[in-house]
C-alpha cells in the first residue's frame, strides 16, 4: 500500500515537472498605434483693395488762334487758351473729360479783347461696349456751355474691321439772344474706310432753326486722314477735306448770303498735326490747317488759317 502511494506520488512529481517544462509563455502584445499629428492650417488673408470710382488718365492744355485773311486792320484772331481732362470709371468702360477755355481777340492796334464767346466750359461722357471685341461701338452725351449759347449732344461711334463711323446730334439754345432763334444740327460721318494707312469717309451737316422762321443748311464732304512721317519721338499725320455741295435755305426768301453756298470743289481745307512723344506719358503737338472756300454768290473767296500748339500728360 506504501509502495503504491510513493509509486502516485512519483508519477504526480514527474508529471508536473514535465507540464512545468512544456509550458509556453505567452508574447506580450506591444501596441502599435499611429499618431498622426495635424499640420497647422495656413489662413488665409483676403486684401480688399479700395479702388476709386474715377480715375484721372490725363491732363493737358492747349492754344489755338484762328484768322480769317481779309479782316479788319490789326486784328490778329481770336486766341483760345484751354485745358482738358480725362477720366475714366474703375472699370475702363464710362470715360469722361472735362474742358474749360478764355478766348480773347488780338488786335495789333487795340491790343487784347475779350472774345467770342469768350468763355466756354465742357462735360463729355462715353459709355464703351465690345472693348475687347471686333465690333466695338459707343454712346455718349456732351453739353457745352458758353456765355451765349448753351449746347448739348447725343453722339455715338462704331469701328469693325476696317470701317467706322460717328454721329452728334445737337441741340443750341441761344439763350433769348436778340435776332437768334434755337437751332437743332446734325454731323456725321457714317462709314469710314480704312485702306492701308488711308481713312477716306463721306461728311455731313445739317441744321435748322427752332421757331416762327426756319432757315436751313446742308452740306456734304468727302475727308481723307493719313500718315505723313514717323521718325523716332517724331510723327505727323495730314487732313484733306473737299466740299461736294453746300445750300443755306431762307424762309423769308431773302437774298441769299455771299457766305452761304458752295459747289463741288470750291471748299479746300488742308491739315497737319505733328506730335512729339517726349516720354511714354508726355508729348507735346503743333497743327495747322488751312481752308479756301469760294461762295457760289459774286464768286467770293474766304481764307482761313487755325494754328494750334498744346501738351498732354497720360497718367
Amino acid at each position: 500500500m506504501k509502495k503504491l502511494a510513493l509509486l502516485l506520488g512519483s508519477l504526480l512529481v514527474v508529471g508536473a515537472t514535465a507540464s512545468a517544462k512544456e509550458a509556453v509563455v505567452a508574447p506580450v502584445e506591444v501596441s502599435k498605434e499611429v499618431v498622426v499629428v495635424a499640420e497647422p492650417v495656413a489662413q488665409e488673408i483676403v486684401v480688399f483693395e479700395e479702388k476709386p470710382l474715377l480715375r484721372v488718365t490725363s491732363f493737358g492744355m492747349w492754344t489755338e488762334n484762328d484768322n480769317n485773311a481779309g479782316s479788319s486792320d490789326g486784328d490778329i484772331g481770336l486766341t483760345y487758351l484751354a485745358a482738358d481732362i480725362g477720366l475714366a470709371s474703375a472699370s475702363g468702360n464710362w470715360t469722361y473729360a472735362v474742358q474749360g477755355y478764355k478766348a480773347w481777340k488780338l488786335d495789333s492796334d487795340e491790343g487784347v479783347l475779350d472774345g467770342q464767346d469768350n468763355e466756354r466750359f465742357q462735360l463729355d461722357a462715353w459709355r464703351h461696349f465690345n472693348r475687347n471685341e471686333d465690333f466695338r461701338y459707343s454712346l455718349g452725351a456732351r453739353a457745352r456751355l458758353q456765355n451765349n449759347y448753351d449746347r448739348y449732344y447725343a453722339r455715338g461711334k462704331y469701328s469693325y474691321g476696317f470701317t467706322s463711323g460717328w454721329v452728334d446730334l445737337r441741340y443750341q439754345s441761344n439763350n433769348g439772344t436778340p435776332g437768334t432763334a434755337d437751332v437743332q444740327s446734325i454731323e456725321i460721318m457714317p462709314l469710314n474706310i480704312t485702306m492701308g494707312p488711308i481713312t477716306l469717309g463721306y461728311f455731313f451737316y445739317g441744321d435748322e432753326t427752332i421757331g416762327n422762321t426756319t432757315d436751313s443748311v446742308a452740306e456734304h464732304q468727302l475727308r481723307a486722314y493719313f500718315p505723313l512721317f514717323a521718325s523716332g519721338k517724331f510723327s505727323s499725320d495730314a487732313e484733306v477735306r473737299l466740299g461736294l455741295k453746300k445750300d443755306a435755305k431762307n424762309e423769308k426768301a431773302l437774298a441769299k448770303n455771299e457766305e452761304s453756298d458752295y459747289d463741288f470743289g470750291d471748299l479746300q481745307r488742308y491739315g497737319i498735326n505733328t506730335n512729339y512723344k517726349y516720354s511714354e506719358n508726355l508729348s507735346f503737338n503743333v497743327s495747322y490747317l488751312y481752308e479756301i472756300v469760294k461762295y457760289s454768290t459774286e464768286a467770293k473767296k474766304s481764307y482761313y488759317g487755325e494754328f494750334v500748339a498744346g501738351w498732354n500728360y497720360k497718367f
